[in-house]
């Protein structure tokens, strides 16, 4: 388990670069004690994409992409909810079952925006149970 915690916690180092090389703020209406919802310039994020996958590795959706076939069958995909053509979805894997993502996901409503979402997904409850206490802080 030691194992699994460091390697989340080495990739949310990521959380702390965003919010003071790019001013990344996190929107406090997030409760989630394992996603951090940040906002940023849409402009920032050609240079925000680079140190991101210093930490996650190229996309595993990069922006511009069709993901109609993604979005059916996809089951990364799917826990995160979808992904549309603007947006960019990035992987981690820890291990089976146990991954982090960042995503960007433009708003519609205001173009200039660009919400940054970095979250952990467990596929099993008792594992998420286990390492929230240990990681939640590594998220905000």
């Amino acid at each position: 388990m030691n194992d699994k915690i460091n390697a989340i916690r080495e990739v949310l180092r990521v959380i702390p670069e965003l919010k003071t090389r790019f001013g990344v703020k996190r929107n406090p209406q997030e409760n989630d004690p394992l996603l951090f919802v940040g906002v940023t310039d849409s402009a920032a994020i050609k240079e925000i994409a680079p140190l991101v996958e210093t930490f996650f590795g190229k996309p595993y959706k990069p922006p511009g992409e069709t993901a109609f076939l993604m979005n059916l069958f996809d089951h990364f995909v799917k826990e995160v909810g979808g992904v549309r053509r603007e947006q960019t979805l990035f992987r981690k894997e820890i291990s089976k079952g146990l991954n982090l993502f960042c995503a960007f996901w433009p708003w519609a409503s205001d173009p200039t925006k660009t919400s940054v979402r970095i979250g952990l997904l467990c596929a099993e409850e008792d594992e998420e149970k286990a390492l929230t206490p240990s990681v939640k802080d590594a998220f905000r």
